[in-house]
């Protein structure tokens, strides 16, 4: 009797414990959204659209399975799936190599918390396996409510993790916003540095940045992957700086990113608030000099930027 109570509390040290590493897993991957989502997109499987929204779904399939292992919910049903979980994603790391060029020094699974590289994250999958292998599922109980509390607890967590950091088409229809820039201010601008001529070829994307704004660079970030997976040409994509008193910070905004060097101005601090109003960062679609649209770096889509440069 002491040896089967010693086994039951060990398997439910081991349940929690693998739960916690499930929820922590979800949390941290969405506090790095952006991350998660350039990391998916560069699979080349899906546009970004398609994309954001696995990466939202499988972030609350992670939590509500450690939510259920945690609670001691539907016991059989998350053993199985949780099995299943993390054999398929085991399978995915080790063909990882030889089916996708993507970055594999950072698998994303703590999104940039933890960061695990790919040899890492599999032995992450093989121990929590094992691990599984000593929770015993014929200790535990099913209760009449678990079916109500899963389905709930389903609906909730993917409602929230698509609406608190919504992708970015969702973000359009529920919090669109038209977000106008002084024009005037920013065509004077361009003529003082004498750069208006480059800005009045054909449909151009005009990216707002400051080189220390977290958004910024998040921005870049996307912008850089949406160019490379769509063969949009390096003259259509231009970038103005808040004015810096040393280029090098400008430089170290690419470098750091791991994006390409655009061609890039820089104007006063001044009038730059006076174009953006304060909104960092802020895309311009530029068709032959004149601005026909402004939007954020949530508003920013893929399928516009495809469009607007008619890219084919």
């Amino acid at each position: 009797m002491k040896l089967k109570n010693n086994n039951k509390v060990l398997s439910t040290i081991l349940r929690i414990l693998i739960a916690c590493v499930f929820i922590a897993s979800a949390i941290l991957k969405y506090i790095d959204i952006e991350v998660f989502d350039i990391y998916i997109y560069e699979h080349n499987l899906f546009n970004f659209a398609v994309s954001s929204t696995l990466t939202r779904l499988l972030i609350a399939a992670e939590f509500v399975l450690g939510i259920l292992l945690l609670t001691n919910t539907l016991i059989r049903f998350t053993y199985i799936v949780t099995y299943i979980f993390l054999i398929f994603f085991t399978i995915y790391l080790l063909l990882q190599p030889y089916l996708f060029d993507v970055q594999l020094d950072n698998c994303c699974c703590f999104g940039n918390t933890i960061v695990l590289n790919h040899t890492q994250s599999i032995i992450k999958n093989i121990v929590l396996m094992l691990l599984l292998w000593g929770v015993n599922i014929k200790f535990y109980k099913r209760r009449k409510y678990e079916l109500p509390v899963f389905i709930v607890l389903s609906v909730v967590s993917v409602a929230a993790f698509m609406l608190l950091n919504s992708p970015d088409y969702l973000y359009k229809k529920i919090y669109c916003s038209d977000i106008r820039i002084n024009e005037e201010v920013y065509q004077n601008s361009l003529k003082e540095i004498k750069k208006d001529s480059c800005f009045q070829i054909g449909n151009q994307l005009v990216c707002m940045y400051s080189h220390s704004c977290r958004y910024c660079k998040k921005s870049a970030v996307k912008i850089n992957a949406i160019m490379k997976k769509n063969n949009i040409k390096h003259e259509q994509v231009k970038c103005i700086f808040w004015d810096s008193t040393d280029s090098t910070d400008i430089l170290n905004f690419f470098s750091e990113n791991e994006i390409e060097v655009l061609e890039y101005m820089q104007i006063p601090s001044l009038e730059f608030l006076q174009i953006t109003h304060g909104i960092m960062p802020l895309i311009l679609f530029s068709e032959n000099g004149n601005i026909v649209k402004s939007v954020n770096y949530a508003e920013l889509t893929e399928k516009d930027i495809v469009s607007f440069l008619k890219v084919e």
